[in-house]
């Protein structure tokens, strides 16, 4: 029996959240996914739950308000609590220092997010399926974080 993994969605556009949690829940996989609209929700989110079980955090590049995306790259990279949390940075943009400037803060992936919609639910199934099946989680204790 598998465990059900937690994909912990950040994102403040309403639309690319709807697709986004409609395709990770037709996944055959035991998936929950939590939506978090900014950044200093998903802070506060992982400072007062468990995260042992998260499959990955889904983070768009470009959250209105504070903290940034890469102002929570570098804070959590930087914390032996949360350095070891798997995130995913989803976005439109190509540029070049963008994509550097995620990995260097600690992304464990960079995604170009598609604009057409069937190639948008294509790449977050394979998401999905690498993140929430084949990959295999940290064995760190996030509970004691």
């Amino acid at each position: 029996m598998m465990i059900q993994r937690k994909v912990i969605l950040v994102d403040n556009n309403s639309a690319d959240v709807a697709l986004a949690t409609q395709v990770f829940k037709a996944v055959p996989l035991p998936l929950e996914v939590i939506h978090l609209r900014d950044g200093e929700s998903l802070t506060n989110y992982v400072r007062q739950n468990p995260l042992g079980n998260v499959a990955l955090v889904l983070i768009s590049l470009n959250l209105h308000g504070q903290p940034s995306t890469l102002d929570i790259l570098k804070s959590f990279y930087t914390d032996q609590h949360y350095k070891k949390l798997p995130i995913i940075v989803f976005s439109t943009s190509k540029n070049k220092e963008d994509i550097l400037s995620c990995y260097e803060y600690g992304a464990n992936a960079y995604v170009h997010k598609p604009l057409d919609q069937s190639d948008y639910e294509k790449v977050i199934q394979n998401i999905a399926h690498f993140w929430g099946d084949v990959n295999v989680l940290p064995t760190y204790d996030y509970e004691n974080a």
